[in-house]
């Protein structure tokens, strides 16, 4: 999860957070945000995240993107 919190301080240095966050509640992921965190995340993990699995309950924390990134790590 470490490499989570790595990628979206790299897009929002702003904000504190924690893997419990509401990331879009608090405006730490916006929709420009989330596009290049889907592409820094499919780049970091060597993964494919499917256009199904992009909603909002899959970003809202750091915990939910770490079991998206489980999710897709298995598919691919």
């Amino acid at each position: 999860m470490e490499k989570i919190v790595e990628v979206i301080r790299e897009l929002n240095p702003y904000d504190d957070f924690d893997e419990n966050t509401n990331l879009i509640e608090e405006g730490i992921i916006d929709s420009l945000r989330l596009v290049i965190l889907i592409n820094e995340l499919e780049d970091v993990f060597d993964t494919k995240i499917p256009e199904a699995e992009i909603k909002p309950e899959n970003f809202e924390t750091v915990t939910a993107i770490w079991k998206l990134i489980e999710r897709t790590k298995k598919i691919f």
